[in-house]
């Protein structure tokens, strides 16, 4: 036991080796210049919100502080069903944006009851099929963006011309220790996603900033085949994207493109945001993609495996510290690295607290997760 528990957390720390090392490697903010304003490509900016009257007006304005031309930038807000007045305010501030501001009622689209649950695929669809951006952006209702975030995104795509952009993501406002462990861990989760994609492995993105082109959108079909489920319209668009384009898909590793969301203040709707993140790591299209979850969990559950058998008196202290301080040394490095560039370097101090419960943590949701259904905005969702 203790050989595999060995070889098992060498396996780890070497792939969250080569993961700090791809991230190094990757070139940052790529500067476009000489092409006339003209021949810039039109964006189309596309969010669906569900109930989000305390955020959507923020994002709207930052919308508007914009360094991209606001002629050549429109904005689709799809109202999945709200209860609040999310309707009424992007309404109102439509009369005063400087970009074109559409709002697209769902509910005159769609049955308020999908069985599926896939509100926010069917609303993605709707909106790229009235859009007439070159390029489309996603993000979501409750989050902020830098005012350089459109030309920062617009920059890569001239430049390197892919069909499907990843962006940064990150937490703001954290006041609570639960809420900065949750800005360490979603590090981990935005740096390994960008190394697996700079390895060829389209393994992570996230819908708060993603970016493709409508042309790919459409010749993948959109979320067709993956329609069933109400998660997935972030990385499963990805992997049929690289699957249709190979080596057109990249992750934008630029500061001017961080989006900023909110953790979660309640520990039942971690649980919940979690359970739904992780119900679709067998749907995956990539198998690679499937196994590294495995191998993640796996990794993770091997070391309560071993604290359970040294407790026991069946292993080595010695080989048991010197296990936890190779993969611990690893991931610290390789975090830090993340989250200075996240802009949240004063957040390192708690990474060795959220180490210890993260061991426990994958093992938990790694476990649950096979029991279906959770509850998000409002929704009991399969």
């Amino acid at each position: 036991m203790t050989v595999l528990i060995s070889a098992i957390t060498l396996a780890y720390s070497l792939l969250t080796l080569i993961f700090w090392i791809r991230w190094l490697q990757m070139k940052g903010d790529t500067t476009w210049s000489g092409e006339s304003s003209a021949n810039l490509p039109k964006v189309s900016v596309i969010m669906v919100v569900r109930n989000e009257e305390e955020n959507i007006l923020s994002l709207l304005q930052d919308l508007d502080k914009q360094t991209y031309a606001a002629r050549l930038t429109e904005v689709w807000v799809v109202d999945d069903h709200s209860t609040d007045t999310t309707a009424a305010i992007i309404a109102t501030y439509k009369q005063q944006a400087t970009y074109t501001l559409y709002l697209l009622p769902l509910a005159e689209h769609i049955p308020s009851i999908l069985p599926e649950g896939n509100y926010k695929k069917r609303g993605i669809e709707l909106a790229v099929s009235q859009a007439t951006g070159e390029l489309i952006i996603c993000t979501d209702g409750d989050c902020r963006v830098e005012p350089t975030w459109v030309q920062a995104i617009s920059n890569i795509y001239i430049a390197k011309k892919p069909h499907f952009i990843s962006g940064p993501v990150t937490f703001y406002n954290e006041k609570h220790l639960f809420e900065k462990l949750q800005t360490i861990e979603f590090a981990s989760l935005i740096g390994s996603g960008a190394a697996l994609l700079a390895l060829g492995v389209p393994a992570m993105c996230n819908g708060a900033n993603l970016a493709f082109t409508k042309k790919a959108f459409v010749e993948v079909g959109g979320y067709s085949h993956t329609s069933g489920t109400a998660t997935g319209d972030d990385v499963f668009l990805l992997q049929k994207i690289n699957k249709a384009f190979p080596g057109k898909v990249l992750f934008l590793q630029s500061q001017k493109a961080i989006v900023y969301t909110k953790a979660q203040q309640q520990f039942s709707d971690f649980v919940q945001q979690r359970k739904r993140w992780a119900s679709k790591w067998n749907l995956y299209i990539d198998w690679r993609v499937s196994a590294l979850a495995v191998f993640i969990f796996i990794s993770n559950f091997s070391v309560i495996v071993a604290l359970s058998l040294l407790l026991s008196g069946n292993y080595s202290m010695r080989m048991f510290l010197i296990q936890i301080a190779v993969k611990f040394s690893v991931e610290f490095v390789f975090l830090a690295t993340v989250l200075s560039f996240l802009k949240k370097l004063d957040f390192v101090k708690f990474i060795f607290p959220l180490q210890i419960l993260y061991v426990f943590y994958v093992s938990f949701f790694g476990i649950v997760t096979h029991k279906k259904g959770y509850s998000w905005k409002g929704r009991k969702l399969k």
